[in-house]
């Protein structure tokens, strides 16, 4: 491969993950006004009575996709890890909830927004009921 070429796709690559990390910046937003606080860069908690819900951004190395993934911890003795559904197979075509999310994004504002609003939207179609099942699952009947 040419210098030039590399040179080429090594700036795309970072032109990538700056875009990302726009696009994650303004999820992280929706998380914090829907009452989630930071605890590390990518993880994000909230308290719910004897729970503490987690999700986190799983980013990889090529800025080119980014994994949500969430959990409950039960805070007993015990403190009991409860997995929860993952953003991957919600990306398919045979999305379990029958909803296609596209996660894709370029290096466009538009389309850095928009998957802003689809990762935000998966976390309230998907992962808030998935919670509120747990820590209520009567709401859930």
């Amino acid at each position: 491969m040419s210098d030039e070429r590399k040179s080429k796709l090594i700036e795309r690559d970072k032109a990538m993950r700056s875009a990302r990390d726009e696009m994650l910046r303004l999820v992280w937003l929706h998380l914090v006004n829907i009452g989630f606080k930071s605890k590390s860069p990518g993880h994000y908690v909230r308290e719910i009575g004897t729970e503490t819900e987690h999700i986190g951004f799983q980013k990889h190395s090529s800025g080119r996709d980014v994994r949500v993934m969430c959990h409950v911890e039960i805070n007993d003795p015990v403190q009991t890890v409860i997995s929860g559904p993952w953003s991957d197979s919600y990306a398919r075509v045979d999305s379990p909830n029958g909803i296609r999310y596209h996660f894709g994004w370029s290096t466009r504002e538009q389309d850095v927004i928009r998957c802003a609003g689809e990762y935000s939207r998966f976390i309230n179609d998907v992962i808030l009921p998935w919670f509120a099942s747990r820590s209520h699952p009567q709401k859930m009947a």
